[in-house]
């Protein structure tokens, strides 16, 4: 398998692994607040700051790569549950893209508490692309709950499946492109390297751990957020 930037493993309890929760509860607290205390105009202009300065992180990651000679097409594409729950995070926050809501709240949420946990850096370990690793994931967390809190946008009783369905249909596209480039996107030829109670086994025995981790995180979002749903359409 290709691996043209060597993983950068946090090892949990790690000055770097604390520094992430810090910048998670930071991101979490600054979305709370204004999601609970700013004005409609107020929220407006602050969800179209953070898309933006989301996508000035995504690019600014991207031509750091290019001009260190350090991007490549088997590493470096937002082909990651995290790396394509960041660009739904930017196009929900700056546009306001109403499909990006569903399967960012679960695929954020879920794949975010893992990343921050037990996070592994596909990039390499320079501190921009830490910084941008720390900022991006707390995102995918802190942005659908903003959104949600806010009313900018609803949940209904089968937006769990909805999230689980489109999770599997980016298995075969993903898939081919891991064919074709010789990569690893998703994970799905070789398991992480860091260390993670729902990675069991190997080829392709640990990728039905992740179905598994899928289906209980999804469902126990479903009923957290239960106040938040509204009727089926």
């Amino acid at each position: 398998m290709l691996h043209l930037t060597a993983h950068f493993v946090i090892a949990p309890g790690s000055a770097n692994w604390w520094l992430g929760l810090v910048v998670l509860t930071f991101v979490f607290a600054t979305a709370h607040l204004a999601a609970t205390r700013f004005s409609a105009l107020q929220q407006l202009r602050f969800r179209k700051f953070w898309g933006a300065l989301l996508l000035l992180t995504f690019v600014a990651t991207q031509l750091y790569l290019i001009a260190q000679g350090r991007w490549h097409l088997a590493d470096s594409l937002p082909l990651q549950m995290c790396g394509m729950s960041n660009l739904l995070a930017i196009a929900a926050l700056l546009w306001y893209w109403k499909p990006a809501f569903v399967p960012l709240l679960f695929w954020g949420i879920a794949g975010g508490i893992h990343s921050f946990l037990t996070p592994e850096i596909t990039l390499g370990d320079h501190p921009l692309i830490i910084a941008e690793y720390f900022f991006s994931h707390a995102s995918i967390m802190a942005a659908p709950w903003f959104l949600l809190r806010s009313g900018a946008f609803k949940l209904n009783t089968r937006s769990w499946l909805y999230a689980l369905l489109w999770n599997n249909l980016a298995l075969l596209p993903i898939g081919l492109v891991n064919l074709l480039l010789n990569a690893n996107y998703m994970y799905l030829c070789v398991k992480p390297l860091a260390e993670n109670p729902f990675v069991m086994g190997d080829w392709p025995w640990y990728i039905l751990g992740f179905e598994a981790a899928a289906l209980v995180h999804y469902y126990l979002l479903h009923l957290a957020f239960r106040h938040y749903r509204t009727a089926n359409s």
